[in-house]
């Protein structure tokens, strides 16, 4: 058999074409081609790019503008007519290759490379160019970069956009979803039957509110992460507290997991329920590699991953190409295509399931209550929040502890005792590993200083030199402080000492704090600094590249908010306010809540 082949190079994936040129008993219409695929892909950094050496000159800019959007439309219009009655104009022979990158979401790209497999042999086409569809496996954040540059796929199909990185809409233009995949709470079936089995109403705020909050992938890299997050935030409601909300996402960033994957692979460890794409749970319970898992759905409704197909623009743009990936992409919504896809856990765009779904996998088969795609703000405000958790700290904690400390307020408590509350409660929602002191000033606590180290900064979960916690020590600090209460209120030497306590002791790559509480103005003795003082000495010692920042918090009418402002501004920082002493929690936990984008609030 005479034969001659041509290799075409995607980065280090290599698809092998033979052209036989001597069988003449194949069709003229068809391309007379064997594809070799490669049975794995790899994950990038490398990104597929557009290949154009083999294809025909690029039509003018204008069509180029126009021709996407009026072919596309018509041949998803026309998705009943067939491929083929729109690009199979040669005669049989192919000049040479037409290469369609795509780059989806790992979760798809295993079943869209066997469509493509099969779709080679429908004989695409375009002109006198035989197409060949390269699937990449790729996550949002290795693809989006390569937007608008020789590196960008002709398609991209991440597993949603709703919660994937920002990209430039003028580089995108949607095509038509693919696939769905609802966002359910996985859990060992034996626990689910105990809990209801598939009919178990579980509900967003009381999965995380329970003993035993369930499992979220990290949400700062996981889709199924924030889009959990955001479902917990949704179903709280809007006028949840704020100190509310982070004991929450607390509990929660105290449990993540890396990855989806992580959580599966503990599953056969601990009965925890996780959040998981309704696919990954089909996919696990095929395998049969752990517990056989069931997938519950909340009653309050649940996101779903939509799998866009996306065409993307390069550095050079081929109507050619683009042409190509839109008919693939009609291809992509045909019976043949959405049967594989569904027997690979998804479902169809339309909810549709897989015909034996809710028999051997562990789903329902009725599309649950899908929630509206949220607002960017939302899913913006909850990533920082979740970021300011999970960074590493060090924080000095000062707390005033003046005689003014012992006055009563609403409710019959005293500051005092408010303050210690929420200390005490910040102290439970910091990790176990986090590196935090207690300082406790008036004046002269401890002769000549007006402050007193109650507990050094260090591990909460590192033993002191008495082998006690320190956890423990901080706990019973915090709570012998009313005893402790009394004189005057020695700010400004104070502030400037933890300052340059921290400021000597700065450990690189985690956030190194003060965040002092007072509810009154400096009253320190004739020989103690003044505020011009404390200001400069401030200013001339804070490092941008090794900040400090003081976070300062007033509670109370007779707080000095002008003072305070001003000694945060000098660490970039700013000051906070609990006017009424029932805020003195809720400002405490915002205070923590942004000390992840200091020095620049």
């Amino acid at each position: 058999m005479a034969a001659r082949r041509r290799a075409i190079t995607h980065g280090h994936v290599t698809a092998r074409v033979m052209h036989d040129t001597s069988d003449s008993s194949l069709p003229e219409s068809q391309c007379s081609r064997l594809v070799c695929y490669p049975t794995t892909r790899p994950e990038p950094p490398f990104m597929p790019g557009r290949h154009a050496s083999h294809r025909p000159a690029a039509p003018s800019p204008w069509l180029r503008r126009l021709g996407l959007s009026a072919i596309a439309v018509a041949l998803i219009g026309a998705a009943g007519l067939g491929v083929a009655s729109v690009l199979d104009s040669g005669d049989g022979e192919c000049d040479g290759p037409l290469p369609v990158t795509v780059a989806a979401d790992p979760t798809i790209a295993p079943v869209l490379t066997d469509v493509a497999r099969t779709y080679a042999e429908t004989d695409p086409r375009q002109g006198d160019l035989c197409v060949e569809v390269d699937v990449v496996a790729s996550t949002a954040a290795s693809a989006v970069p390569t937007f608008g540059n020789a590196e960008a796929p002709d398609l991209w199909i991440p597993k949603t956009r709703a919660f994937g990185p920002p990209v430039d809409e003028g580089l995108l233009d949607q095509l038509a979803s693919v696939a769905l995949s609802p966002l359910v709470v996985a859990m060992p079936q034996e626990a689910a039957a105990a809990a209801g089995g598939e009919d178990a109403q579980i509900s967003w705020s009381a999965l995380l509110e329970g003993e035993a909050a369930a499992v979220l992938a990290d949400p700062a890299a996981n889709d199924e992460g924030i889009a959990s997050l955001v479902a917990v935030r949704t179903a709280l409601g809007d006028d949840v507290p704020r100190d509310q909300l982070v004991e929450v996402m607390t509990r929660v960033s105290q449990a993540a997991v890396p990855t989806v994957d992580d959580a599966f692979a503990a599953v056969a460890e601990s009965p925890a329920a996780f959040t998981a794409t309704e696919q990954a749970v089909v996919a696990f319970n095929r395998e049969g590699s752990g517990p056989r898992l069931t997938a519950l759905y909340p009653a309050e409704g649940t996101f779903g991953f939509d799998y866009p197909a996306l065409a993307v623009s390069g550095a050079e743009e081929d109507e050619d190409a683009r042409t190509a990936a839109a008919a693939f992409v009609t291809y992509l919504g045909s019976a043949e295509a959405q049967e594989a896809i569904r027997r690979a856990g998804f479902r169809s765009p339309d909810g549709t399931a897989d015909a034996d779904a809710g028999i051997v996998d562990g789903i329902r088969p009725d599309l649950p209550e899908l929630l509206p795609p949220p607002e960017p703000e939302l899913i913006t405000e909850l990533s920082r929040q979740w970021a300011a958790l999970a960074l590493d700290m060090r924080m000095l904690a000062v707390i005033d502890v003046s005689g003014s400390m012992n006055e009563q307020v609403d409710g019959g408590a005293t500051r005092m005792e408010l303050t210690r509350d929420a200390a005490l409660e910040a102290l439970r929602l910091f990790p176990p590993d986090a590196s935090v002191g207690l300082w406790a000033f008036s004046i002269l606590q401890d002769p000549p200083n007006d402050y007193v180290r109650l507990v050094d900064v260090g591990p909460m979960n590192q033993p002191l030199e008495d082998g006690t916690p320190r956890q423990e020590a901080l706990v019973a600090a915090v709570e012998s402080l009313p005893s402790i209460a009394d004189g005057g209120t020695g700010l400004y030497d104070t502030v400037l000492a933890a300052f340059q306590e921290m400021r000597s002791s700065y450990q690189a790559g985690v956030v190194n704090s003060v965040v002092l509480l007072t509810d009154g103005r400096n009253e320190d003795d004739p020989d103690g600094i003044d505020l011009e003082t404390l200001l400069t000495q401030l200013t001339a010692q804070f490092d941008p590249a090794a900040p400090v920042p003081v976070i300062t918090i007033g509670m109370g009418p007779e707080a000095d908010m002008e003072a305070l402002q001003q000694i945060s501004a000098a660490t970039g920082t700013t000051a906070y306010h609990a006017e009424d002493p029932s805020d003195i929690q809720s400002v405490f936990v915002q205070a923590m809540i942004e000390r992840q984008c200091r020095p620049n609030c």
